[in-house]
């Protein structure tokens, strides 16, 4: 797609206000650079309808010089901002990359597009002779005709190509506030993900204290069942010293009564 044609189709487009930021050293350089691609934009649009007039009446020496001049304009223009870009990218911080990158990818392409119209203004040039200079008032009025055409052309493209970069700029930044609410989402998330991990440690030493408690009272309760197993046989045995006494006991007092009986009955 031509250069034209993106103009064309950027028509659609209204102006929005854009945001002020303060003016730092990348500022500076993308408001030269953007100024500078809209003064190249102009001079290939004229550079391309002062192509088109070669092998006309109105083709003279003095048309071919003005190709000459704005061709040298174009050139140093290019020149400028390539060595402006490198600076550029030296101060572009992550959040304007984006916005550095389509601007790149636009001047590319007017690149693209001057190179196609100066092979052209090379055949052409080469192709046809340029006619005499010539005092009629015919061609000074086709002249002053095609001046008035030019000026009502750059008018336009100059509107389309603002519409051009606001727009691209509107998106550039509807895209960066995007991508700022992303990472204050993944910030978000990486705090609960924090907070649930510390909540989960805290879970972990309460679950062991309360194993290890689980332990000490498991070992408790199995020093209790064999403390009751031995105080059982302790009662046990001691029931069983007691029966025996009482039998003994009762057998010493059996032995006195019979006695006792038996010392009265001699009597």
């Amino acid at each position: 797609m031509s250069f034209q044609e993106q103009l064309d189709g950027s028509s659609g487009f209204t102006k929005k206000k854009e945001k002020s930021k303060p003016k730092d050293k990348f500022s500076i350089l993308n408001e030269k650079i953007v100024g500078n691609i809209h003064l190249i934009a102009q001079n290939i649009n004229q550079l391309t309808q002062l192509v088109n007039i070669i092998g006309r009446n109105n083709d003279t020496e003095m048309h071919r010089k003005n190709i000459s001049n704005l061709t040298n304009s174009i050139n140093n223009s290019i020149k400028q901002t390539k060595q402006d870009w490198k600076v550029l990218k030296q101060n572009t911080s992550k959040e304007n990359k984006m916005k550095v990158s389509k601007l790149e990818n636009f001047f590319e392409e007017l690149q693209t597009n001057y190179k196609q119209i100066s092979k052209l203004s090379d055949k052409k040039q080469r192709e046809f002779i340029p006619h005499k200079e010539s005092n009629t008032f015919s061609d000074e009025d086709e002249n002053q005709s095609l001046l008035d055409n030019d000026r009502l052309e750059e008018e336009k493209m100059n509107r389309k190509l603002q519409n051009q970069i606001n727009y691209t700029n509107d998106i550039i930044n509807e895209r960066e506030e995007g991508i700022l609410d992303i990472e204050a989402a993944v910030n978000d998330v990486n705090e609960m993900m924090r907070d649930i991990a510390s909540m989960i440690q805290t879970q972990g030493k309460n679950i062991e204290t309360i194993a290890d408690n689980v332990e000490t009272s498991r070992e408790r309760v199995i020093d209790a069942n064999d403390n009751l197993r031995g105080a059982n046989k302790y009662q046990k045995k001691s029931r069983n010293k007691m029966c025996c006494i009482l039998l003994i006991v009762a057998i010493i007092i059996l032995v006195v009564v019979l006695s006792i009986v038996f010392s009265l009955h001699k009597f």
